[in-house]
This record gives structure tokens, C-alpha cells and sequence, in this order.
């Protein structure tokens, strides 16, 4: 029990330390027009957000915000990954966009995910390896940088 207690106690002041520590670091940002983000990456120089009215980027850490939508057919964006070059873009009932050029331009494709899929999370490990999890196809995986998807894992119960 005293071991519990010790390593409660330091996880505790780490976190009291690193949000005190962090929390003073923070400095508000315009934003892309007052919309509500649903998810953010970075990649280079340009921060990207996800919203339900597409893919915003900035170039000049959050000052300014342009609508990069650009080949988006499904503009509610909820989650990203960043592979080499490659940003790959989920939304909720679209499937996988990926951009090639930095979000200038999305292209949708991909043999095996779904028509439709709800993709709310995306991981990528390596330069060709992408995770999208989904709200109803369970966790599908693509090894070429999205050009084709595999189920890895059964639907989830909840």
C-alpha cells in the first residue's frame, strides 16, 4: 500500500509540475473563425485543424487561418495522421483523405475501407503504414500509404 501511495504521490507532483509549468507557456490564438476544432496536427511549418467545415492551416504558428479544402467531398473533419509527406485526413462519414502537397489539395481513395466509414482516429508509423479506427468497421490498416485497407480488428462493442 505505501508503494501505491509513493508512486500516487510522484505521478501527482509531476503532473502539478508540468501543468504549472505548462500552463504558463500558454498563449491564446485566433483560431480558424470561431469554429470548434475537432482535431490538430503538425506538419513542417504548417498546423493543421480539423472541423466540421474542412481542413484549416496556418503558417504562421495560429496567427492567420486559410480553408484548405480543396478535393474534400466530406468537410467534417475529425481526426489526422502525418506520414513523410503524406496527411491523411478522417471524417466522420467520408472515409480517408489524404494530401500529397501540404493540404493544398485531398484526395479520397483507398480499396477497402468502406464507403461512408466514420473515421475518428488515424495513426501512422513509418512512412506507408497508416491505423484508422472507425466508428463501424472496427480498426482497419493500410501498409501503402492508403491506397489499400485491411481489417485488423472486428467491430468494437462500444
Amino acid at each position: 500500500m505505501k508503494k501505491n501511495l509513493k508512486w500516487l504521490a510522484t505521478i501527482m507532483t509531476f503532473f502539478l509540475v508540468s501543468y504549472h509549468t505548462a500552463h504558463a507557456q500558454w498563449v491564446q490564438a485566433n483560431g480558424p473563425g470561431g469554429l470548434n476544432i475537432m482535431a490538430l496536427c503538425v506538419s513542417g511549418a504548417t498546423i493543421f485543424a480539423g472541423t466540421r467545415d474542412g481542413v484549416h492551416r496556418s503558417t504562421d504558428n495560429g496567427a492567420s487561418w486559410t480553408a484548405a479544402n480543396s478535393g474534400l467531398t466530406n468537410t467534417n473533419v475529425v481526426a489526422f495522421a502525418v506520414s513523410g509527406n503524406n496527411i491523411f485526413a478522417g471524417t466522420n462519414g467520408g472515409g480517408v483523405y489524404v494530401s500529397t502537397d501540404n493540404g493544398a489539395s485531398w484526395a479520397q481513395f483507398g480499396t477497402g475501407l468502406p464507403a461512408g466509414s466514420g473515421v475518428t482516429a488515424l495513426v501512422a508509423s513509418g512512412t506507408g503504414s497508416v491505423v484508422a479506427g472507425t466508428w463501424d468497421e472496427g480498426f482497419l490498416l493500410s501498409v501503402n500509404g492508403g491506397k489499400n485497407w485491411t481489417s485488423i480488428g472486428s467491430r468494437l462493442n462500444n
